[in-house]
Formats: structure tokens, C-alpha cells, sequence
């Protein structure tokens, strides 16, 4: 199917038996883009045809989706989910700013000077593996037998960014009661009161919780990278060492929460309430703090302005 054909095309998705649809293909990219589309998921064009996984569908998969794993290209993804979960339909909003230039073009050698992450860690760790492993003169396919081993490991990680460990033991359930180490991935539980709730530990990543009502619950360590927090009250909220990379708390009630070393790289804090909130160690990587500026890398527990303002 042609690039034009497909763009045309209406599409039905498939997951556990149930069908939903259709959808346009620009609606699919995007889906998948914030991990509410699965590689396993399967999909169908309207006109009818085999029912076949994501995985086979690469002209469905957005580009950014298909860049080699490097720390560059994962922080391009990052900034790409970031900037579709602001484009929601129907939303005539303004688009939110990008980072300044200078911070653009100075990235790659920031990145030197930053801290290793515990995915570039992997990705080191697994070069070497590799490179460990090969017989003598193996050159000259070291690198595309390299990169074809990272992509399946970005893959089975859960799209490069979800540093999703494999060997994880919960399916989500998105019809589970509040309770620690629930498992809320991708789940769409907007408007959902939950107020004092024990959700320490639990995994929220990509999930929709705008309008809910979390004041005074407990995630502590909790995982809700890319997922839409909204509106949310989160007073007095315990989300000490939670991972908030990319959420959008656009909004969001924070007064009196505890965020000591949460990671809120890339989160969307603008418009928030933040009085009395605890930010000591919190990471704010260019995060977009409330009053809509983007915090300078390598700002810890308070946005620190860029160079460039």
C-alpha cells in the first residue's frame, strides 16, 4: 500500500477481541505515537482485508518511532509525544513554546556532560556485549548487526522511552481498583476520584487521569511518564521519587504535594498551582514550568532559566 493510499484510508483497530474505529491514519500515528496503539495491536483498513499487528504496518509507524536509539534521537521522541499530547482534536489552544534554539543546538554536547541515565546505561552495557562477542575481523557488520540488536531491545522497552523492564509480571488492568503496583498503562481513567488512594509503585504510564481527584494519595515511586494529568487535584499528594518524564500537569493542582526527587524532564507543569509544593531534588529538564518558560538543563528542584533568556 502506497504512502498516499494509506493516508486516505480509514482504519480499525483490535485488541483482546474488541474492535474499535475508524479511525484516519493520521489518528493511528499519533496513537501510537503515545503508546495508545501497541505493536501487538492489530488493525484493518476499512475496505476490508487481513487483520494485521501494528508491526506490520510500518507506514502507520511514525518516522520518529524508526530513528536508531541513540540518546539524540530518544530525546526527539520524547519531544514528539510531548507536543501531540498537546495537539488533542477539537483543541485550538496555543501550541506550547519550543525550547529556545541555542539549548536545540547545543544538545548533543550537553549531553555529554550529563549524568548516564539508566537507559543509555543499557544501551552502553548492551554495545558491549555485542562488540564482546563477535569473532575477530567482525567490522564490517558490527554496526548494522549493532543497531538491528537495539532496535528490538527499544521495542520490547516500550517505544525506545517507556524503560519498560522485561521481565515485568502485571498486564495493565484497566479495570482495577486503587491499590499499590496496580497497573494503569494506557488506560483512560479521566474524571476518576481516587482521594487518599495507596498507589505507591504503581505503573501509569501513557494513561489519561485529567479531572481526576488524587488529593492526598500515595505515589510514592510510581511511573506516570507521558501520561495526562490535567486538571488533576494532586493536593498535599505524595509523588516523592515518582517518574513524571513528559506528563502534562497543565493545570494541575499541586498545592502542598510532595515531589522530592521526582524525575519531571519534559513534564508540562504550565498553568499549575504549586504553592507549598515540595520540589528539593526534583529533576525540570526542560520541563515548561507554570509560568509557560522552559527550565534550563540541568535544573534540580527549581527551574533554572536558560542562557538564551
Amino acid at each position: 500500500m502506497d504512502a498516499r493510499h494509506s493516508k486516505q484510508t480509514l482504519w480499525y483497530t483490535r485488541r483482546g477481541g474488541v474492535e474499535r474505529g475508524p479511525y484516519p491514519a493520521g489518528q493511528i500515528s499519533r496513537y501510537v505515537l503515545l503508546g495508545r496503539i501497541r505493536m501487538d495491536d492489530e488493525l484493518r483498513p476499512d475496505s476490508g482485508g487481513p487483520w494485521l499487528p501494528l508491526a506490520e504496518r510500518q507506514e502507520l509507524v511514525p518516522e520518529v518511532m524508526k530513528l536508531p536509539p541513540t540518546e539524540e534521537n530518544l530525546q526527539k521522541l520524547a519531544m514528539a509525544r510531548m507536543r501531540e499530547d498537546e495537539r488533542r482534536p477539537g483543541d485550538r489552544r496555543e501550541r506550547q513554546p519550543r525550547p529556545p534554539a541555542e539549548v536545540l543546538e547545543r544538545r548533543r554536547s550537553d549531553e555529554r556532560r550529563q549524568p548516564e541515565t539508566e537507559t543509555m546505561q543499557r544501551h552502553r552495557e548492551l554495545k558491549q556485549q555485542v562488540i564482546a562477542a563477535e569473532p575477530a575481523g567482525a567490522d564490517s557488520y558490527r554496526y548494522p548487526l549493532l543497531f538491528a540488536v537495539l532496535v528490538l531491545v527499544a521495542f520490547a522497552a516500550g517505544y525506545l522511552m517507556g524503560d519498560v523492564d522485561s521481565a515485568a509480571t502485571a498486564a495493565p488492568d484497566c479495570a482495577a481498583v486503587a491499590a499499590a503496583g496496580v497497573n494503569w498503562d494506557n488506560c483512560t481513567l479521566s474524571g476518576m476520584r481516587a482521594s487518599g488512594a495507596d498507589l505507591a509503585g504503581a505503573s501509569i504510564r501513557n494513561a489519561r487521569l485529567d479531572h481526576a481527584s488524587l488529593r492526598r494519595a500515595a505515589l510514592g515511586g510510581a511511573r506516570l511518564d507521558y501520561s495526562s494529568l490535567a486538571l488533576t487535584d494532586l493536593r498535599h499528594a505524595d509523588l516523592t521519587g515518582a517518574a513524571l518524564v513528559g506528563a502534562v500537569l497543565r493545570g494541575a493542582d499541586l498545592r502542598g504535594a510532595r515531589l522530592r526527587q521526582a524525575n519531571l524532564a519534559y513534564a508540562n507543569l504550565s498553568g499549575a498551582r504549586i504553592e507549598g509544593a515540595d520540589f528539593r531534588g526534583a529533576v525540570l529538564d526542560q520541563a515548561i514550568w507554570v509560568d509557560r518558560r522552559v527550565c534550563a538543563r540541568g535544573s534540580v528542584g527549581v527551574c533554572r532559566r536558560s542562557a538564551a533568556e
